[in-house]
């Protein structure tokens, strides 16, 4: 973990949340070296938990990760101690491959705890076997539904499906679109994608539009034909379930084609980067965001202080709602392990067990309220509207704060 300065320790000091609270540091907590009382397995020594982190540090959703990343340290940087031992971090690059993630995994697993982050849908569908095996318990940086049914992974926010549902119900409800209309989907192949292409099929099917899809390949940079394709079909406007860059592509291409229609991206399809290059005019003008995570520049409590915090500790990095979205995630870990640790038993069973033991989950603001009192369901159904905008801090304006369509909250895979 990215060691920081002692001001900036104490500033951090202040930011932890109420839901956040940790087990006991006092000296007589029992632990596995002193008395026996607390039962670990694999990661958990006398003084140390180890987390296993295996992230995109080099390819398409580099940035995000880096953003986790930043989210991570700042949250135990003012945490400190759990349980009476210090938390640590084990990182492997996958560079958003497959391949590199069955690697990573196999020099990690008999290490930690548990995957404090595994980042990428197609990645952790690809290793699912394994950490079904394994009975890792995983924190996906990821909000693909098809993976609840896992017990082992966990999921902090809005999935990918709920996230389009809600978009398709932002655009009727504000005269976008009618009934009988067009709506296009240009969407990853894999369980991203189609992920995403689950939830935006349901909601067309619902409100009467057609849905016309339009499927690339990760690596696929130039997304003309595509736009063009929908064009031609006469969308009226077109989702988005792709990397930043292909983002920012789709929409300069449909700018400049005369193409003037509205685009919504899956949360992930947004950085900050996008809006220091050529395609920030087109984004600023026609392009919006669905997620759950609140945005850098959120009024919020929880967001506030994270922000204070960040410019504090990195006051020349970039800034997005990646970095809400990761202090975030360690907050519902943490109480997953101080439950862990107050049940005695921190091995991954006990661990899983206190997961799916929370119920509801406050995050003060960065999050809506997460509710997992039922293992297998998506735990908050609710998303805002955000917008692309240079002046603000993150990039991200709110367009509408948290809402859940009335089809999103009745909706079953």
């Amino acid at each position: 973990m990215p060691r920081l300065s002692r001001p900036v320790a104490g500033l951090l000091a202040a930011l932890l949340l109420a839901a956040s609270g940790a087990c006991s540091t006092k000296t007589d907590t029992p632990t596995a070296a002193t008395s026996g009382l607390l039962k670990t397995d694999v990661g958990v020594t006398a003084d140390t938990i180890t987390l296993g982190v295996l992230t995109d540090r080099t390819g398409p959703f580099k940035a995000a990760s880096l953003g986790i990343e930043q989210g991570r340290t700042l949250f135990w940087t003012a945490q400190g101690k759990i349980c009476d031992r210090k938390v640590e971090f084990l990182t492997k690059d996958h560079k958003y491959t497959t391949t590199g993630a069955s690697t990573a995994y196999a020099e990690v697993k008999d290490k930690v705890l548990a995957l404090d982050e595994l980042l990428g849908t197609p990645v952790i569908s690809a290793l699912q076997k394994d950490i079904d095996t394994d009975q890792m318990p995983t924190m996906a940086a990821s909000f693909g539904s098809d993976l609840l049914t896992s017990r082992n992974i966990m999921i902090v926010g809005a999935t990918y499906d709920i996230e389009m549902i809600n978009a398709i119900g932002y655009l009727m409800k504000n005269g976008t679109l009618a009934k009988g209309d067009k709506i296009g989907h240009i969407y990853h192949e894999g369980p991203y994608g189609s992920n995403a292409l689950s939830g935006s099929k349901a909601a067309a099917d619902k409100a009467g539009l057609v849905l016309v899809e339009q499927k690339i390949k990760p690596a696929d940079a130039d997304l003309t034909a595509q736009v063009t394709a929908l064009k031609a079909a006469g969308v009226k406007a077109v989702l988005l379930t792709t990397s930043p860059a292909q983002a920012g592509n789709a929409v300069q291409v449909s700018e400049a084609a005369g193409f003037a229609v509205p685009f919504v991206g899956s949360n992930p399809t947004f950085s900050p980067a996008l809006l220091a290059g050529p395609a920030k005019a087109a984004l600023e003008k026609r392009f919006l965001v669905v997620a759950s995570v609140a945005p850098f520049a959120s009024t919020q409590p929880g967001p506030t202080k994270v922000r204070d915090a960040f410019k504090t500790a990195y006051p020349k990095d970039p800034k997005s709602g990646f970095i809400t979205y990761g202090y975030a995630q360690q907050a519902v870990l943490a109480q997953t392990l101080q439950a862990a640790c107050k049940k005695g038993d921190l091995t991954r069973a006990g661990l899983l067990a206190a997961f799916h033991g929370l119920g509801k989950v406050e995050t003060d603001g960065l999050l809506p309220t997460l509710d997992y009192g039922k293992t297998g369901a998506i735990p908050t159904r609710q998303t805002r509207i955000l917008k692309p905008d240079a002046t603000v801090e993150g990039g991200l304006a709110q367009v509408q704060d948290l809402a859940a369509d009335d089809f999103a909250i009745e909706y079953q895979k």
